[in-house]
């Protein structure tokens, strides 16, 4: 068995041989990638730029799709933001059918009453304390906006051997070490495979067109190259994109504005790369 390097951190099977992980380019499209179809009942992935109504985004955040491939993978909260690096990683999102929402209003318990800042050991850094809710308090009623049966096809490659090792053997025996959500842990998701292919594991192929060409994933940060349609609409939405651990937590570093829509977007590409995977038209970021 190869020796497996435990930067990543992910839980292989202690028999389970290595594969050989992608290389990305400079233009940050891989030579292979895996894809699969994430899907769930309701989903909800808070905007950051909104503070009363709880917003969803349409598209799930590169950051937040890194987050649920480390859960299929096995990798603790904190162990995987290198692995997921704009040099190192690429994911390609597309929307699968109609994109809703409903709005729900719910009832929950707030953990801010009572807080307390303290500064231990007179360090000048404060630490938060935060009791639990009281179960027998007065419940508040948020406004959730709630994604009705979204369903999204990921296409991702990773340069970590040992990631994607084990992302690879996830999706091809449907299992997971922790369970995927989409966007809050209430809401479970599950994982097929895509339309009409039984593999997990794609080449690609890099397209080069001397006009333009129909593609199915949305488009990050290549707004500008969109050909407008007769009858096709689209949405843009500026999502946190990459991150890194910070004081014990974590930070955005990046973002990306998405360009996407439930139809084929005609691009004229000049600054994204267009990339073919298992009959689908792409663009990675």
């Amino acid at each position: 068995m190869a020796k497996r390097d435990t930067a990543s951190d992910a839980r292989l099977p202690a028999d389970l041989e290595l594969v050989d992980p992608p290389t990305i380019d400079e233009d940050g499209v891989p030579s292979k990638c895996l894809s699969f179809v994430i899907q769930s009942d309701w989903g909800h992935f808070r905007r950051i730029d909104r503070t009363v109504t709880k917003q969803t985004y349409r598209l799930p955040p590169r950051t937040t799709v890194a987050g649920i491939l480390a859960a299929i993978a096995g990798v603790r909260r904190d162990g995987y933001y290198d692995v997921f690096a704009p040099e190192t990683s690429a994911i390609a999102i597309t929307p699968l059918g109609s994109i809703r929402t409903v709005t729900q209003p719910m009832l929950g318990l707030g953990t801010h009453p009572g807080e307390t800042m303290t500064d231990a050991g007179g360090t000048g850094q404060k630490t938060v304390k935060i009791k639990y809710p009281d179960s027998t308090d007065n419940r508040q009623i948020h406004s959730y906006e709630l994604l009705v049966d979204p369903a999204y096809r990921i296409d991702v490659a990773v340069e970590d051997e040992q990631f994607y090792s084990a992302l690879k053997h996830r999706l091809e025996t449907g299992t997971s070490f922790y369970p995927p959500s989409m966007g809050l842990s209430e809401y479970l998701a599950w994982i097929e495979p895509v339309e009409d292919h039984n593999q997990v594991e794609f080449q690609t192929d890099r397209l080069d067109p001397d006009e333009t060409l129909q593609v199915h994933s949305a488009v990050p940060d290549g707004v500008e190259e969109i050909v407008p349609q007769p009858g096709v609409s689209y949405d843009v939405e500026r999502v946190p994109g990459y991150m890194e651990a910070h004081d014990g937590g974590r930070r955005t570093t990046g973002f990306i504005d998405y360009a996407f829509s439930t139809e084929s977007l005609e691009l004229r590409p000049s600054t994204v790369t267009p990339v073919e995977v298992g009959g689908q038209t792409v663009v990675f970021e």
